[in-house]
């Protein structure tokens, strides 16, 4: 059957389950052979068409999953599709469904698809998704499936979207137990690189600048998970770089998260990622955060430790002359570190790497230290 008669017969036959069971899968079986033809099913009103069978027929698991993937195809990396499904209340059907099968694992992996999908599109779909019960929805699916791993990704990448760049979300988060359960997820999957950067990439968006959510964090043994992730998974230039943004946001602007997570090794942490993925400009930028926001504590506890920061920030301003982030990043570090010391060493390593460096990255690192 072709697209157009499958939707038409959706909509003719909307009273029979396995109608509407066989048509939700069709669709999705053929959205997944031909992706480019999601625009195309929207336009023959096969969105409408599935919700109204979600709808119609919220006990039925058969419809609910294969709606629901049928959704979810139609959605994935389309943004009119997308905010057509927000507008038509699709996220409301999907919470729904999540909620009235809360042990199946396939829908659950699905829903929180959608729910990423939806919250990463923009500001007032990420609003709408929050609304309908989002946040909730993805934890409630990661406390009914703890070893599952795909669901505890998935969860944690819809939370980590829910909460970007939204005060309201990741307030909602932290008080629905969000922080609990996201790194009982990393416990749990300590093995697995994706969790631990979904997980991780949660705690960055939850704690960003807000003192109360660092505490939280901080309180529950967050110091010793992000710790942990980045040493377990070292050759993981992903772990590396979600666990040096965490560990910048659990201490961005507080002085007494600073001093937990330095007496953590948060510092040494950042420099062997660093070391270890000099050519990785993302996990150069986020350690050289790490080593800013830290600089104080590095200089005043670690003489050593202090001169090896120094070093490893030059050396990610020499790797990547070009990348702006790095640059500043690096440049802010330094500036920072030099600004605690108290001997020069810190402007002597830069004049003692300038024949390593060049006169180049040299001059930029002494211009940074004389602003």
């Amino acid at each position: 059957a072709s697209l157009e008669q499958i939707i038409e017969g959706m909509a003719a036959d909307q009273a029979t389950v396995e109608t509407q069971e066989a048509a939700s899968r069709a669709l999705c079986e053929c959205l997944q052979r031909s992706p480019a033809q999601q625009g195309e099913v929207a336009r023959l009103g096969g969105l409408g068409a599935v919700l109204a069978a979600m709808c119609a027929h919220p006990a039925e698991l058969g419809v609910q999953l294969m709606g629901a993937c049928a959704l979810e195809r139609m959605c994935a990396g389309h943004k009119e599709n997308v905010m057509r499904l927000v507008e038509e209340g699709g996220m409301r059907a999907i919470i729904a469904a999540m909620g009235g099968f809360p042990a199946l694992q396939p829908l659950q992996e699905t829903g929180c698809k959608v729910l990423r999908n939806a919250a990463a599109c923009s500001t007032d779909c990420q609003a709408a998704v929050a609304a309908d019960g989002g946040v909730a929805a993805a934890l409630r699916a990661m406390m009914a499936h703890p070893a599952a791993a795909a669901v505890q990704e998935l969860g944690c990448r819809a939370l980590r979207e829910l909460a970007a760049y939204s005060v309201d979300n990741q307030a909602e988060v932290a008080t629905r137990g969000g922080v609990q359960i996201v790194l009982r997820a990393m416990e749990k999957h300590r093995a697995l690189p994706t969790v631990q950067v979904m997980a991780l990439g949660v705690l960055r968006n939850l704690t960003a600048t807000c003192a109360e959510r660092q505490e939280l964090v901080l309180s529950r043994g967050g110091a010793e998970a992000v710790i942990d992730a980045v040493a377990e998974h070292r050759e993981s230039a992903d772990v590396q770089q979600a666990g040096c943004w965490a560990l910048f946001c659990l201490c961005a602007r507080n002085p007494e998260a600073r001093r937990v997570l330095h007496a953590h090794g948060a510092a040494a942490a950042a420099l062997k990622g660093m070391e270890r993925h000099r050519q990785e400009a993302h996990v150069q930028e986020a350690g050289c955060w790490v080593l800013k926001e830290l600089s104080r504590e590095i200089v005043t506890s670690n003489t050593g430790q202090a001169m090896a920061s120094t070093q490893a920030i030059l050396k990610a301003m020499d790797k990547h002359p070009d990348m702006a982030a790095v640059q500043t990043a690096a440049g802010g570090a330094l500036k920072s570190l030099a600004a605690q010391d108290r001997s020069g060493w810190v402007q002597t390593a830069c004049l003692g790497r300038c024949g390593r460096l060049g006169r180049p990255a040299a001059r930029r690192a002494l211009s940074v230290i004389r602003e």
